[in-house]
């Protein structure tokens, strides 16, 4: 084949985008021509385009040498080095060359390495009305945590540039971080309905991260975490399955597998596990990656596993994990093993949030303190936000201190550690829920007290779904009232459950739950252990309807303990049932024994055993990792 020839099958292949042909035609014939600068151009070309940047800059630094005057060579060189991540020598060789391109590409390095303060040192040296240098300046800030300044920047570079979806979706990612989600969802939205509109049989050919034409992928995913953010679970599940439908499920990119994996890790933490572990194994990753996958072990009671990975990764956890969540990750760990030690450990930890919380408890108050009522509104909801946030970082080390003692089954202590935080955290759901538990969890007079709070979160507004609530403070909730002697007030719970669940499968609304399942079990062994067998059974049974759906290992392991306390004692003629019950409790046996097949082959994840009535540590652990589920954006 002459030389003719492979430059017309090599730019055949580029115009079509096929860049891994084309490479392999070059390098099967590279030998003939080794320091043709054509080839050697053009290779370096589609090796930038195949995503292979340092190969790129390898090919462009050979032909650095071969045309030393040439300042392209040098500006494609340091352009592949930054994509590749060699930022020292992206520096190295961009600090040589005095140009505008060059300087901006010197600052993206600088910046990639976290060097703010030279970044915006070489910026004073590039022209000021230059809109490339205006969001250089932009994204400083951003770093910075100077969201509105970010923003402001971006909106004058977007009057110079013109609408791109780039900087429509940099100034949403402000809105967004300044908790300004109305109007994020509008910028983001307009982003995903002018690409749909325009492109929508090309998205699944684009890489968005890539190029940069579209910003889609990047707009579904600030769309995902909004969502999220604001507990549209269901909604953020929405968004991630139209970008990942959209793109046929091929060449989704690490950051959409990750968001993808935090908005369903619930419904399959297995599949989820294995999902982060994969990304944690790429050679590039979102940085949240590693520490969901610390907290997902946590959360599911695998602390060895946490404690390899995290000692495996130690000095990538540094680098990428925030001192303040690599603290509490650590503590996380250190309760497993050596509780004791872990106490002044979390003190110390929480000593740090409390400064900062009643500071800005004070700030709230001096906004309601403000004369002008428009003012006053703006002050007391960005005081508000701050707050929440504050909260949100502080509740996961208090449940962790309260968790100790939890497992110890010393209650009382862990009622203590709660009850310190009351004034901070009296309004906060999870404190709510755990407040409720180690409550019930003295048994006694205590259960009374824990009514309060199991109510507040279920009435928190009018609109409440009670399978919104989790089944764990339902069944409690309907505990103890029955044993406050108000029944009615129970069955007025299960009742709306029920009807709920009814709404649910009728219209699909959601995916299965097991409300009632939980909350008839836990009654059902409530009356047992009180050897009130016809009351309990009748509730283990009803606990089971349909017995396709609700039985699994979890559930047959409180069901056999039942049947089994119940024979026991009719063995040693301690106590008598009528008829029914026993007809009852005969044809679920048969009903298991015909379909034994169905069962054998049931997941057994929905739930585990010591979700159960006060003997769950989950109910001490489990809101504290959720808060530490974060989400990636680009």
């Amino acid at each position: 084949m002459d030389g003719s020839s492979i430059t017309a099958q090599v730019y055949g292949c580029i115009r079509n985008g096929e860049y891994s042909q084309a490479i392999g035609i070059f390098e099967s014939k590279l030998g003939n021509f080794p320091r043709s600068r054509p080839a050697l151009s053009l290779l370096a070309y589609c090796c930038y385009h195949n995503e292979e940047y340092a190969r790129a800059a390898e090919f462009y630094e050979e032909l650095m040498a071969l045309c030393p005057e040439s300042e392209e060579y040098r500006t494609y060189y340091v352009q592949s080095s930054v994509k590749a991540g060699s930022w020292l020598d992206a520096t190295r060789v961009s600090s040589s060359v005095q140009s505008q391109r060059m300087r901006l590409l010197q600052t993206q390095a600088e910046l990639e390495q976290g060097s703010l303060q030279s970044c915006r040192t070489t910026l004073l040296q590039c022209l000021e009305d230059d809109p490339e240098t205006i969001i250089a300046m932009a994204t400083i800030d951003f770093k910075e945590g100077h969201f509105a300044k970010a923003s402001e920047k971006y909106k004058i570079a977007k009057q110079v540039m013109g609408s791109h979806p780039s900087l429509t979706y940099y100034i949403a990612l402000c809105h967004y971080r300044m908790g300004e989600n109305d109007e994020a969802l509008e910028m983001v939205d307009s982003i995903i309905q002018y690409h749909i509109r325009t492109k929508k049989n090309e998205l699944r050919d684009i890489n968005v991260h890539d190029h940069g034409d579209s910003f889609a992928v990047e707009a579904f995913n600030l769309k995902a975490a909004i969502c999220y953010g604001m507990k549209m679970h269901d909604s953020a599940k929405d968004v991630l399955r139209e970008i990942c439908e959209l793109q046929n499920n091929e060449n989704l990119d690490n950051i959409t597998i990750h968001n993808d994996v935090v908005v369903n890790i619930e419904d399959d933490p297995a599949l989820g596990i294995e999902r982060l572990k994969f990304l944690l194994a790429q050679d590039s990753f979102p940085p949240e990656v590693l520490g969901n996958l610390i907290t997902q072990y946590l959360s599911h009671g695998k602390d060895d596993l946490a404690s390899e990975t995290l000692e495996a990764n130690k000095q990538l956890a540094r680098e990428i994990i925030s001192p303040e969540l690599l603290s509490y990750l650590e503590a996380a760990i250190l309760t497993s093993t050596y509780p004791d030690e872990a106490i002044p450990l979390l003190e110390k930890i929480a000593s740090k949030h409390v400064p900062k919380l009643k500071e800005q408890m004070n700030k709230i108050t001096d906004a309601v303190t403000v004369s002008s009522q428009e003012k006053e509104s703006s002050m007391i909801l960005s005081a508000t936000k701050e707050y929440d946030a504050l909260l949100d970082q502080y509740t996961p080390i208090l449940m962790l201190q309260a968790k100790i003692f939890w497992d110890k089954k010393e209650y009382s202590a862990a009622e203590q550690i709660l009850e310190k935080s009351a004034e901070l955290c009296k309004y906060h759901e999870k404190w709510r829920l755990n407040m409720g538990h180690v409550m019930f969890a003295q048994e006694g007079e205590k259960i009374k007290e824990s009514i309060p709070y199991y109510e507040l979160i279920i009435e928190k507004d009018k609109d409440t779904a009670l399978l919104d609530v989790p089944s764990v403070a339902l069944a409690n909730l309907c505990v103890a009232f029955i044993m406050e002697n108000q029944s009615k007030t129970a069955s007025a719970i299960m009742e709306r459950v029920k009807k709920e669940e009814e709404r649910q499968m009728k219209f699909g609304e959601h995916e299965s739950t097991y409300h009632s399942c939980i909350i008839n079990l836990v009654i059902g062994t409530l009356y047992c252990a009180k050897e009130n067998f016809e009351v309990g059974i009748d509730r283990i049974i009803e606990s089971l309807k349909p017995i396709e759906k609700n039985l699994c290992s979890d559930t047959w392991f409180y069901t056999k303990r039942c049947f089994l306390a119940l024979a026991a004692k009719l063995s040693k003629l301690m106590c008598v049932i009528n008829d029914n019950t026993l007809r009852d409790i005969l044809n679920i046996l048969k009903n298991l024994i015909m379909k034994k097949n169905h069962f054998s082959h049931f997941e057994t994840s929905f739930f585990t055993p010591s979700r159960f009535l006060h003997q769950s540590s989950n109910n001490i652990r489990k809101p504290d990792h959720a808060f530490h589920r974060l989400f990636h954006l680009a």
